[in-house]
């Protein structure tokens, strides 16, 4: 099989990041790649996902990882994953990587190891210079879920109509499921007995870097990794619905300059020319003119460390970030000036921030439980919700229409091959009741 081949069937099981920003997998082979970096690290606390996908499918991932290497002529595939987890791992399958590209990597149980920049510092060494993608330093960063989506394409192709979730935070118990894509999430709360969310919100993703749940009208995705239910009163929510232009106020009111949030900013740490706190200065007393205050944003991961850990006044300077971030890409600005740092800076290892410390100051202690049992219910839900943005790039065009009938697996939209995006397909067997600017909606 070539680069060629194994991309083309990627793209038609419409594989894409199956936690953050959802980039088109098939569009990070290259015969430029050296290395296979897996993110094992289940960067944020109370995500199990990965931790069940190790226990129970170690093999397939090890072989469509040999595969990958093969294809691409990569000399080793990486699985980066924290030393406590590595009970994880099962015994007699890591034997058997004996002599294959196949290695196992101890990274520290620090926040937030699943960035790829920190990960790929963590597994190989290298440093992914500034603006650049971890091909540039001749890795490819993928998740572990990525990698088992690409073991049932290539074996049986299988396309990507279910997702593993963890569901958490404020409830009995924590779980992890198996649900068809484009389950409304109340539906699926509903079917696990944790439709209640009277004074209680949710979360989509992590703790630090989910976004809020719209209950009434958000399906589960390719990218939903975890579902985290908090009382709307918790300092996790109250962060999230805080208004942009309040923290810009607060920012203005109360920052100190004391560049806490540099200090311990991961990216800044690894050599990157990103200084928190000139963002923070500038955008809250309209220093305009100070455009590298603006532009460096660029480089930020939104990994939110500056606001819950580094900021004693209780401010939040990635969503400063972030915020930007979006508005300079809104606007094809990019930054011209970027680095690619030679070494670490000579701080670092002191100001890691660990994930006990995370999760003492999230103030979630209370809600880690000692075990996160994998449920096997099978979900059935009338309507499923396929959205037509679940990645990074072009959004997908429908290619049925309303009253058709479709079986789990077939085709309903796509991006063309040659644009940045993926395939979309049924996950339930039904018919096309409604087609939006956001969604295919298909019912039994």
């Amino acid at each position: 099989m070539n680069i060629e081949e194994l991309q083309k069937i990627i793209y038609n099981a419409g594989i894409v990041g199956a936690g953050g920003a959802g980039f088109p997998t098939h569009r990070k082979l290259s015969d430029k790649v050296e290395q296979i970096v897996v993110n094992a690290a289940e960067c944020e606390p109370l995500m199990m996902v990965d931790h069940h996908l190790l226990e129970c499918h170690l093999a397939e991932i090890a072989e469509a990882l040999k595969a990958m290497c093969d294809t691409m002529g990569a000399k080793e595939a990486i699985i980066g994953i924290k030393g406590k987890n590595m009970h994880l791992l099962n015994e007699s399958v890591v034997n058997t990587f004996k002599g294959t590209p196949i290695k196992i990597k101890e990274i520290p149980d620090i926040y937030p190891a699943g960035d790829e920049v920190v990960l790929t510092y963590e597994t190989t060494g290298k440093i992914i210079p500034e603006g650049a993608i971890p091909v540039m330093v001749g890795v490819m960063v993928v998740n572990v879920e990525t990698v088992y989506n690409i073991y049932k394409a290539m074996t049986n192709g299988e396309p990507v109509v279910k997702k593993y979730i963890t569901i958490g935070g404020d409830v009995p118990k924590d779980i992890t499921v198996t649900v068809p894509v484009g389950i409304k999430i109340k539906d699926l709360l509903d079917s696990v007995g944790y439709g209640n969310l009277e004074n209680k919100a949710v979360v989509n993703g992590g703790p630090m870097m989910g976004k809020l749940v719209d209950i009434d009208t958000d399906a589960v995705t390719k990218t939903t990794k975890g579902l985290l239910i908090f009382p709307k009163t918790h300092g996790i929510i109250q962060r999230m619905m805080l208004p942009t232009n309040i923290a810009m106020k607060r920012a203005s009111a109360a920052c100190c300059n004391c560049t806490m949030c540099t200090d311990i900013c991961p990216r800044y740490l690894l050599g990157y020319n990103l200084e928190v706190h000139k963002t923070v200065r500038a955008a809250s007393h309209g220093e305009v003119q100070n455009t590298e205050a603006f532009l460096q944003n660029a480089l930020c991961c939104g990994c939110g460390i500056c606001s819950v850990i580094a900021c004693q006044q209780g401010l939040t300077p990635s969503k400063l970030s972030m915020e930007i971030k979006g508005s300079l890409g809104k606007h094809g600005l990019k930054r011209t000036n970027n680095i690619a740092p030679e070494s670490v800076r000579d701080v670092r290892a002191s100001r890691l921030v660990s994930s006990n410390k995370l999760i003492d100051r999230l103030g979630i202690r209370r809600y880690v439980k000692d075990f996160v049992e994998k449920v096997d219910t099978q979900f059935n839900p009338d309507k499923v919700y396929i959205a037509l943005s679940q990645h990074v790039g072009k959004p997908a065009t429908p290619v049925v229409k309303v009253g058709d009938k479709v079986k789990c697996g077939d085709v309903v939209a796509l991006t063309p091959y040659e644009d940045l995006g993926t395939t979309m397909h049924a996950s339930i067997n039904g018919t096309v009741t409604e087609i939006t600017d956001r969604f295919i909606i298909i019912g039994k």
